[in-house]
């Protein structure tokens, strides 16, 4: 049997720097070279801020961005999957963002092209730090008029600001009926991440996408946090770390180490065998 790992990244594959450990490149990537471990990941991230995270980690298999959103491959950066919104969600979504005043970074692809584009000026302090770290990032586009925001294959929605200001948004996203919102503190700041998706985008969806279009038979993936949850019940065997939320841990195969302890690279390492 063929066996796919997929690891989710912030939390869990990185540490808390934001960069894969140098014990776990050196184990991980032995692995894959000589022992042929199937392994990717599936992350919130563009592929842009994974690959830096991930930067020495062999990327040689397509992989799961944006919670689901998108399936490319990172060498090539061709598109294997895009599940984007339609014309009617997108319209709902004009409606809610002008009542909360809410400002979002909207993430599309503009003639095969991705982009991320935002109103200059309308910036959170979120936002701003968001974009400090994407200095020179080809994919930023600001636009000065609201009715700019707009693209071909608009897919993810981000919204970056304090709790009380965003609830309302997400509040309204959630009782709709085709969409569906990740709303969680960000990581390494106190910020809220509001990220707005169709309701059938899921690392869960993406996960057994890919798991068909590499035609393997089993997929065993790690995670962290509630993002994680629908890729935790498409899998066969699912690992948290032990810095995970606990309602992840309930729903796990099992409870592996922590993320800063190189959890992922030690599981394999110890198991590996078994798969094979």
């Amino acid at each position: 049997m063929k066996t796919l790992f997929i690891s989710d990244l912030d939390g869990t594959l990185l540490t808390a720097n934001e960069t894969v450990s140098a014990y776990s490149l050196e184990h991980i990537n032995r692995l894959v070279d000589e022992e042929g471990l199937l392994f990717t990941y599936a992350t919130a991230r563009s592929l842009n801020s994974a690959a830096k995270a991930c930067w020495g980690l062999r990327q040689n298999l397509p992989v799961i961005l944006y919670n689901g959103a998108l399936i490319m491959e990172p060498q090539s950066k061709r598109v294997l999957h895009n599940n984007h919104f339609n014309k009617g969600q997108l319209s709902f979504l004009k409606e809610q963002f002008a009542l909360y005043d809410v400002w979002p970074l909207v993430y599309s692809f503009r003639g095969g092209v991705e982009r991320v584009s935002w109103m200059e000026g309308k910036e959170t302090a979120g936002v701003m730090r968001y974009l400090d770290r994407r200095r020179g990032d080809i994919r930023l586009h600001p636009v000065h008029e609201r009715e700019e925001l707009r693209g071909d294959d608009i897919f993810y929605f981000t919204c970056i600001d304090e709790k009380e200001r965003l609830d309302g948004l997400h509040e309204a996203v959630v009782s709709s009926l085709d969409m569906k919102c990740i709303y969680e503190r960000e990581t390494y700041q106190s910020d809220y991440w509001c990220e707005i998706m169709p309701a059938d985008t899921s690392k869960g969806a993406a996960a057994a996408r890919l798991k068909e279009l590499l035609g393997v038979d089993r997929l065993v993936v790690f995670g962290d946090a509630h993002n994680d949850r629908e890729l935790f019940l498409a899998a066969d065997e699912s690992y948290a770390v032990a810095n995970a939320d606990e309602d992840l841990k309930e729903i796990a195969t099992g409870v592996i180490g922590y993320s800063e302890e190189d959890a992922v690279a030690k599981f394999l390492l110890a198991n590996l065998e078994k798969y094979i």
